[in-house]
């Protein structure tokens, strides 16, 4: 085969390979199509947005936030009374049970009143023989529940990552007092500690409100459970530092005269963004769970404030006359779990799309 043949063949290749990349592009034959480089935080949010269970739990979670901090307030405003308000002649029906939801309840507190009572509304009826608004004591109670979480949360994570980076870069025998440290928590009897506080110095804590910005309890459970929840991020934390502090670029942060405290701060935590915000949402529904819990225990959120574990606690003793004051509380606090773990679960695939495989 001659030189001239054999470019002609090459040529008409090359030919061929251009047609079919032009069809495949629906572009024309020469034509050129500008390809932008995608960031690593716009691809995780291209993975993000294809999780649809994910996208619904983070909107349920935001609905979760307006409906407590917004439509608490404006139902209470619209209603005329409170979480807290008590009509108890009002409180049980003629059964014996609490009133149903939907109802008018009379809002006279004498008895002396027989025509024309002022009355009121209680969408979800009464919560029992006090007579307070169930619709109300649900949505302060999502507050509670919110602040303890989300506080908890801040607090364990600050002392789990604190801890675990510390452990991590420096190993030797500041990671075995850390290691020894987070055994101790671990094996630490959490519920027995939690009974005890709040039979010492508990009602001293509870009044802890920051002049009424968090609810009675709140500082409680979140010092409490953030000081006891902290193990399992510092244990993720060491784990991921143990790696990154053998890389080449913590290597030249050395070789520069960084000090030990920058690379952590600059050079490690950057790169633990990924597994910090992906934990902090399992780990809030995790806290929803054990406010619910110790609050149906008594030793939670004090009465008169309002919680959904506290309105568990007093729900079974009308569990065959009023069902749906168990299915209430317990039917938020189901979707408020649920919610955390899908948007957890959506965020984990996106930032690691291997762990879907």
């Amino acid at each position: 085969m001659s030189t001239k043949e054999h470019d002609r063949e090459v040529i008409g290749s090359v030919g061929g390979l251009a047609s079919a990349v032009a069809v495949e592009t629906h572009g024309e034959l020469g034509g050129t199509e500008e390809i932008r480089a995608r960031g690593y935080w716009e691809q995780v949010w291209i993975r993000f947005r294809r999780d649809k269970a994910a996208i619904a739990g983070g909107v349920f979670i935001i609905f979760m936030f307006f409906a407590a901090y917004g439509g608490a307030p404006l139902a209470k405003h619209l209603l005329g009374h409170g979480p807290n308000d008590q009509f108890i002649l009002a409180a049980l029906n003629s059964k014996g049970a609490p009133t149903g939801p939907w109802s008018h309840v009379s809002t006279d507190l004498t008895g002396t009143c027989t025509a024309h009572c002022p009355t009121t509304l209680y969408i979800l009826g009464s919560d029992g023989e006090l007579g307070r608004d169930e619709f109300l004591r649900l949505l302060y109670g999502a507050q509670v529940s919110l602040e303890v979480a989300l506080g908890a949360t801040i607090v364990s994570m600050c002392l789990g990552i604190l801890l675990g980076s510390i452990a991590g870069y420096f190993g030797g025998w500041v990671d075995m007092i850390v290691s020894r440290l987070t055994e101790i928590v671990m094996a630490f009897p959490f519920l027995l500690f939690v009974v005890a506080l709040s039979s010492t110095v508990g009602q001293r804590l509870n009044d802890i409100t920051f002049g009424g910005v968090i609810g009675r309890g709140v500082f409680t459970l979140v010092t409490v459970i953030g000081l006891f929840s902290w193990f399992y991020p510092a244990r993720i934390v060491r784990a991921q530092v143990l790696s990154l502090r053998e890389k080449e670029f913590v290597e030249a942060a050395r070789m520069v005269g960084a000090s030990d405290f920058r690379i952590i701060r600059s050079h490690l935590l950057p790169h633990l963004v990924a597994p910090i915000i992906v934990y902090s949402t399992l780990i809030v529904a995790q806290n929803i769970l054990f406010e619910a819990g110790l609050s149906f225990l008594g030793v939670g959120i004090p009465l008169p404030q309002a919680s959904w574990g506290n309105l568990l606690e007093e729900a079974p003793k009308y569990y065959t006359a009023q069902p749906w004051l168990m299915l209430w509380p317990g039917l938020t606090v189901l979707l408020a779990t649920l919610a955390f773990n899908l948007l957890g679960d959506g965020l984990r695939d996106s930032f690691d799309p291997r762990s879907s495989h």
